[in-house]
Parts: C-alpha cells; structure tokens; sequence
C-alpha cells in the first residue's frame, strides 16, 4: 500500500489534494492500493468518492509535528510500501521521523530545506534549475506534471483567429475574491463585446451568491459550478485567466494561451518562470492590488488580439506538458522497487 499525506482547506486551497488525487489513479492502474491520511475532514468525501480509504487525523494542518503521536502508529499499524508526503508545513524532524519508519517521497515546490527524504518530486518548469543536493531520487521537471486522466492524449490545439470564450479560473477558495472583482470590471467597463466570460468557482468560493446576481441579465459572464470535465471547458474556450498555481499545467496541456497572477507566495516562482518560458503572460500579484482587475483585462486585450502570439504560445505549452506526468512518475517509482 501507498499512503499519501496531504492537505485541503480554505487557507492553502485545494492544490495539493488535486495533485495528489491524480498521482492516486496513476498508481491505482500499476495495481498499488492507496490510501490517504488528512488533518481535517474537508476533502473525505471527495478523495472516498474517488475509491480511496481516508483517515481524518483531527489535528491542525500548519504544526504538522503535533501530529506526529496519531500519525506515526498507523504507519506501524499498515506499514506502507511508500509515504507520499504533500505539505508546505512540514519540518525536517517530522520528514525525518516518517522517514525512520518508512520509505519516504515528497513533493516539493519550495527547496525550503534538506528535505530527509528517499524521493524528491518537483514537475515545476524550475525543478531542474534548483541545486538540490545528496543521494536522493529526484524527478524534476514538468514532464512529471501530475494531471488527471482527463489531460492525457490531447491532440494539438487549433488557434482561432478571434477569440469568443474566455476562461477565468480563480481556484478552489478564491480568497482575494478575484472572480467577483472581474464580474464587477466587466459589468461597469463592458470589456470584450461579444467575448464570453467562463467563471470557474471553486467549490470554496464565498462570493457565489454575489455573482449570481452579478450574471443576471449580463449574457458575457457565465458561472460554472462543480465542473466535472475541466479538460473540456479549457478545449471549448479561446484564451483564459488563471491564478499561478497547478491550473497553469492544465492550461498547458490544453494549449490555452492565458493571462496568469499571483495570489500567494509559493505561485512567485512558478508564476514568474512560465513568462520567462514564453508560456504566458504574467500580471503579477494581484494582493493588495485594488487595480488589479483593470490590469489584468488589459493584458488579456493585447493577448486577444495578438494571433501570432497565441498561436506561439498554444504550442509552447502543449511541447512542454504532455498530460501524461502522472502515469510517467508512477511507472518510474514502481520500477524503482518501492511497492513491489
């Protein structure tokens, strides 16, 4: 068995059980049982939905090693092949401790320390540049981009010349209210006639009501709750707006040219090396920011009416995430004889 440890909640979002989620069905179809171990109950209905076992520890999610007392008998008890760690809070006498106990993969997007760990993952397109150091095992890079299956085989993107459907992706909790604030900017400035808007709430969102009413009457804005098939919305749409998080690799995958910004720390640096690789276009952090909407629809504009940098860019991001991470990283670990 692989049991996973990760996190889910309005404060840091739902990035981490997504991931995580994915990397589960990957390993799923190398025949690996799955299990998962949560601080708080917030995502157990979904990752059981899902076919997976779930234990709810009942602990706080950001003093990780106040947990170590529940956390360490069930490893003794199930004794996993593999633990996979998936956690911005972790220290190293927590890593160290679990790693005592079990082998030990982690998923790391900050180099924050020497990570005690047996495997080191990091599919941002900055993975490989990091100098990360010892004799660990490290998949770096975002061939290792754990997508769902939805993402996989996609064939290649065909540009319109004119963009009609724009997506705005602004996560699961959305907590600088960015969808309702560009609601707001496109009802009173009336951007893009003719262009319609594809608000993706997160399941988190506090503001739906407020949109709701927001969209009355207002055929360019159109909110899409508990979507299911997430691949097929980005394929539909021409252009998007997203945060700087995971979404950006789906985007990719996808070949959706798209305006990104930052609305947390750990999206600086993933945010920051997609514009650097050409992959999109960058507003910045938005936190604080009470202009922010009035920027971010005039990059989105010159990106509208740039076919030849769409065109570039669709490409670009389709070469450079494939979708297929997941199964590349699971087929990898299974061959290194964790589970076997």
């Amino acid at each position: 068995m692989f049991l996973i440890r990760a996190d889910g909640n309005p404060q840091i979002g739902t990035g981490h059980i997504m991931r995580c989620l994915s990397l589960a069905d990957a390993f799923r179809e190398q025949g690996k049982e799955i299990a998962f171990v949560i601080a708080k109950p917030y995502f157990q209905k979904l990752i059981q939905e899902r076919g997976y076992l779930c234990t709810v520890l009942g602990t706080t999610f950001d003093h990780m090693e106040d947990e170590l007392p529940l956390f360490l008998p069930i490893l003794k008890r199930d004794r996993p092949e593999l633990v996979i760690l998936d956690s911005y809070f972790v220290t190293p006498k927590y890593m160290k401790m679990v790693k005592d106990a079990v082998p030990l993969l982690y998923i790391d997007d900050l180099n924050a320390f020497g990570y005690p760990a047996d495997i080191v993952v990091n599919y941002n397109i900055y993975g490989p540049e990091i100098p990360y150091s010892g004799s660990k095992t490290y998949f770096l890079g975002p061939k290792y981009a754990p997508l769902r299956k939805e993402f996989q085989g996609l064939g290649r993107r065909r540009v319109k010349k004119c963009v009609e459907n724009v997506l705005v992706s602004t996560g699961g909790t959305d907590p600088y209210h960015v969808a309702l604030r560009c609601a707001e900017y496109l009802r009173e400035h009336l951007v893009s006639e003719g262009v319609t808007f594809h608000f993706v709430l997160g399941a988190m969102n506090r503001d739906v009501e407020a949109l709701d009413r927001l969209s009355c009457g207002c055929p360019s804005i159109k909110l899409h709750r508990q979507v299911t098939d997430m691949c097929s919305l980005m394929m539909q749409c021409d252009a998007a707006i997203s945060a700087g998080g995971t979404t950006l690799f789906e985007l990719c995958a996808c070949g959706l040219p798209t305006v990104t910004y930052i609305l947390a720390d750990n999206q600086i640096m993933n945010a920051g090396a997609f514009e650097r690789s050409g992959l999109t276009l960058n507003a910045g952090d938005i936190r604080g920011d009470v202009c922010f909407a009035k920027r971010l629809f005039e990059i989105l504009d010159a990106l509208t009416e740039n076919f030849a940098l769409r065109q570039r860019m669709a490409e670009q991001m389709q070469d450079t995430v494939d979708g297929m991470g997941a199964r590349r990283l699971a087929e990898a670990l299974v061959k290194t004889g964790f589970g076997v």
